[in-house]
């Protein structure tokens, strides 16, 4: 508690508010969905069981089995720092039926580790998850003989504690970083008053170093125990077989009576605590005001009653807050508003506002005259009414929600196990919501917030940039300003805006377009359209009778994306410009309309059209229901007819990139990543500066806009209406867009990395970790088989390094391996990356690349069969799932690569890749000789 010494002022207490609510009809709360089979046995052991078969659209043969132990590091003594998460990582070693391991039983099930099953801890519990596919009742019933192991019989040897505490340790170390180092002095205010802030996770390094196993064995004893732990089980099954085997696996160890556990909510007082997030490394000026206060969930009549309120007063407030940021004072923006919970218990509501540098007492000031204004003045009866209606509305939607829920009934069974509440009946809990609305009104609302601001409990705190100490003032100056914010005459609230209804611009000159070839074997037919552009068309329907796909539930939609060459990456002119043209195009939406109206418009239309930029491309997709193709291809028509850009989108967009440019701070492991990238691409000026930003007027934005939507460009549509209407509507969106054929389409170069063999060696990490990082290349032709085998030998990769690094020496916790085939550059890439100890960096990097001269012996015929087994599944799942989409992935890649659509007459023989002959023909000649390795270390 040393730190909240430091950072924390504190002044005398003021009475709690005791608050009295009716008592309503239903006093017991609403039981489990009848769905979920649930029981407890003798010892006190809980089960949570659900029969797939009850749904649809379930995974088929798959079963999510959990494992719920209901203690976390909360339940650590001090002496016990990170010893829940060591358990964790214990347990899949030697037990007294598996002295081979429980890891090892798992894998000789098969299963992987990460993939198929897992665990995590965090503060309140522990869970242990399977992903169990092809399930049998016999590989079911080896699960919950392996979990029985887990739950009742490890053993726990010294040991092997030495050789898990190596791994532990790169666990926590793989967490140190700016993020995680605000992120725990952020959770220390919030949590301060509990013991959240003095019980991390993983503990310290010198208690992962030094904390022995008899502390290890004893929490394991002590929490266990059948009466702590809850299985949770979707799949298909016979409840009543499965029922009977949980009772023979796990109904014999003997009922334990637990030990006192540890209060998790913080002890609320009447203090305001002052304090500050000091990090150099932070990059923003903010000051955020929060309130804590008592809030328990549950599911009486009286509880939901409660749970409504605050959710309509928390949509209430984040609408009015919102709207208050049109009346900011210069130099204070962003000002928001979140509610959290910090612990079981107890709930948060904060308010925070950006500000400029040296202008934090005015932010100060600015959050406490808007929190007094919006608590005096109340929400409006209008707004209350909307809120009302939504909770009506979803309300009577989620009534039939988990009748198609899927996989989710895993997650939300878990959930409710851990935080001991039910899953309810949805029809029940709707029915619930919907009477009880009824009874709520707008002054029971107000009356919510005004509980919420007045809890005494409050905390302020600060971030400047560079962790520059900021004087917010005391205690008494800051109550003072509350004093006199409430004496003073406040304008009225800001109400909504009346937005217009609109309407884009109605269409009439329309081009034509001409066909130039059809494949009526694929359903695919090319278009030339009398603007230049080309347009390739797609009937799934034709597809989907070779490949068996049940079309009678697919959605009547059409997918849509129109592809050209304005890439970023311009041989001549701003690559800043381009990007950010793209960016202020998007934000401007219609030209013409405010902000609020095109999304009020986009919002009624369902029409929703994304921009993605790469260096040498610019591509728009969409998707919508195929009676409102014409609105989509509407506003893509005046997106490229009015290529100009809003005056307050361009100076909001500039300034915003203006602040970000003149931040000085420049993090240790940025400087490594810049001098990684010019080592790999040769550019020193890859950040953003100032000097960038300076030429870029609204006109060379403009002009830099114009010369994108002028190149010309290629369509394609995924849709099963008739081909007639589709052309139709080409040809009165798309056809008549102005194009310049003469413009250059040889204006960008691709983004690669040289040549060659480079080190970047840089100390200057202020942690005790070190990184490796590993990019390399070299050249190989795209094909779709070329790109799925990559895929595979990524993943092979990924484990092989994984084996030798963690599992033979324990030198790191995780390794990251990416390897594609990029389709822009005709390179297969490959990305490694890990952190270890700073000591063992170099010996570990020599094995690494000694993995890479044996790549060609990860390749086996096991291997082969098992990732030929997992595409076929992966594959099947796709195209039921998402059978349009895919097919127009792929349609872009092949016109786009062979200028026909040769890929999807050849997606059934993309197993045949897979073959030990063929994975091994390709790992032959990756040598990955051009390569940029990088070693980040600690400041010597």
């Amino acid at each position: 508690m040393l730190f909240l010494q430091k950072i924390l002022c504190v002044m005398g207490l003021t009475c709690l508010f005791v608050f009295v609510t009716p008592v309503y009809a239903n006093d017991k709360g609403l039981p489990w969905d009848k769905r979920v089979v649930q029981g407890t046995l003798d010892n006190g052991f809980r089960y949570y069981l659900f029969d797939s078969k009850q749904e649809k659209d379930a995974p088929k043969g798959l079963t999510l089995a959990n494992l719920v132990v209901l203690s976390g590091a909360i339940d650590e003594e001090e002496n016990q720092l990170g010893v829940a998460h060591m358990v964790e990582h214990m347990v899949f070693h030697e037990s007294k039926g598996l002295p081979n391991g429980v890891r090892k039983a798992f894998t000789d099930m098969g299963f992987k580790q990460g993939r198929d099953f897992n665990a995590m801890t965090n503060s309140e519990n522990t869970r242990y998850m399977v992903n169990l596919k092809n399930t049998t009742p016999d590989r079911l019933n080896n699960v919950l003989d392996i979990y029985q192991q887990i739950a009742f019989h490890a053993e726990i040897k010294a040991s092997s504690l030495d050789k898990e505490r190596l791994i532990i340790q790169e666990e926590w170390r793989g967490k140190l970083s700016h993020r995680s180092r605000v992120n725990d002095e952020k959770k220390t205010l919030l949590r301060v008053g509990s013991l959240y802030p003095e019980r991390p996770v993983l503990g310290t390094q010198a208690t992962i170093q030094h904390t022995p196993a008899t502390q290890l064995q004893s929490f394991y004893q002590h929490w266990y125990a059948p009466n702590n732990m809850a299985l949770v089980v979707f799949g298909p099954m016979d409840t009543a077989v499965l029922e009977a085997q949980i009772k023979r696996v796990f109904g014999s160890e003997r009922k334990r009576e637990l030990p006192k556990r540890h209060p998790k909510d913080p002890v609320l007082d009447g203090n305001l605590k002052i304090g500050q997030l000091n990090d150099s490394g932070n990059k923003v000026n903010r000051v955020v005001f929060l309130y804590r206060f008592e809030s328990e969930a549950g599911s009486t009549d009286e509880a939901r009653r409660d749970g409504l309120i605050d959710y309509m007063a928390r949509n209430l407030l984040t609408q009015q807050v919102y709207r208050q940021r049109e009346v900011l004072p210069e130099h204070v923006r962003v000002l928001s508003s979140t509610k959290g919970t910090v612990s079981p218990n107890v709930a948060i509501l904060g308010f925070s506002v950006n500000v400029d540098d040296g202008y934090h007492a005015l932010g100060l000031e600015t959050l406490i005259q808007e929190i007094e204004r919006i608590e005096t003045q109340g929400f409006f009866q209008q707004d209350f009414d909307q809120i009302y209606q939504k909770v009506v509305d979803v309300a009577k939607r989620n009534k039939n929600a988990a009748k198609s829920r899927g996989t989710i009934w895993s997650v939300k069974m878990v959930e409710a196990v851990t935080s001991d509440k039910s899953l309810h009946d949805p029809k029940q809990s709707n029915d619930q919501i919907l009477r009880l609305v009824k009874t709520i009104s707008l002054e029971d609302v107000n009356a919510r917030l005004k509980q919420w601001l007045s809890s005494p409990d409050r905390i302020l705190y600060t971030q400047a940039v560079g962790g520059k100490y900021v004087d917010i003032g005391t205690v008494e100056s800051v109550e003072a300003l509350f004093d006199e914010m409430q004496s003073r005459q406040l304008g009225a609230l800001e109400k909504e805006k009346i937005v217009a209804v609109k309407a884009l611009p109605v269409v009439t000159k329309s081009g034509s377009v001409v066909l130039t070839s059809r494949n009526a074997e694929l359903g695919v037919s090319n278009w030339s359209l009398s603007n230049g552009d080309k347009l390739t068309v797609l009937d799934p329907s034709v597809l989907a009778e070779r490949y068996q796909i049940d079309q009678s539930e697919i959605d009547n939609k059409t997918y849509f994306t129109a592809i050209s060459d304005a890439g970023y990456s311009v041989k001549q002119g701003s690559t800043w410009a381009e990007q950010i043209a793209v960016q202020m195009s998007d934000a401007t939406g219609v030209y013409g309309w405010t902000d609020e109206e095109f999304q009020q418009w986009r919002k009624e239309n369902s029409v929703f059209l994304t921009s993605k930029q790469k260096a040498q491309s610019l591509a728009y997709r969409g998707s919508i229901d195929s009676d409102n193709l014409d609105k989509l291809l509407n506003v893509y028509h005046v997106n490229q007819v009015t290529p100009k850009i809003d005056i307050d989108v361009y100076d909001s967009i500039m300034a915003s990139l203006k602040r970000s440019a003149s931040i000085d701070v420049v993090r240790p492991i940025e400087v490594f990543s810049r001098r990684l990238a010019q080592a790999r691409f040769g550019k020193s000026d890859t950040t953003l500066s100032l000097s960038h930003l300076a030429p870029l007027s609204l006109d060379k934005i403009e002009k830099t806009r114009q010369q994108q939507v002028a190149l010309p460009v290629h369509y394609f549509m995924v849709s099963r209406l008739p081909e007639v209407d589709v052309t139709r509507l080409a040809a009165l969106y798309l056809a008549n867009i102005p194009r310049d054929q003469l413009a250059s389409t040889d204006n960008t170069k691709a983004v690669v990395q040289q040549a060659g063999e480079a080190i970047v060696d840089v100390s200057l990490n202020t942690e005790p970790k070190a990184e490796y990082r590993l990019y390399a290349y070299q050249s190989l032709p795209w094909s779709p088989v070329a790109a799925l085998q990559l895929t595979y030998l990524g993943e092979r990769l990924e484990a092989e390094l994984k084996q030798r690094l963690r599992s033979e020496v324990q030198g790191v916790y995780s390794v990251r391996v990416g390897l594609d085939l990029n389709k822009d550059t005709k390179r297969a890439e490959l990305s490694i990356q890990y952190s270890s100890s700073p000591a063992r960096l170099d010996d570990l990097a020599e094995m690494t690349k000694n993995v890479l001269s044996d790549l060609p012996d990860i390749v086996t015929e096991e291997w082969a069969k098992e990732i030929q087994d997992a595409f076929a599944d992966v594959e099947q799942n796709r195209l039921e799932k998402a059978f349009d989409s895919t097919l127009l992935h792929r349609l872009e890649l092949s016109e786009t690569l062979y200028g026909d659509a040769r890929y999807l007459d050849e997606m059934d023989q993309l197993k045949s890749g897979l073959t030990v002959a063929k994975l091994k023909a390709l790992v032959d000649t990756l040598t990955f000789t051009n390569r940029v390795t990088g070693f980040y270390r600690p400041i010597d």
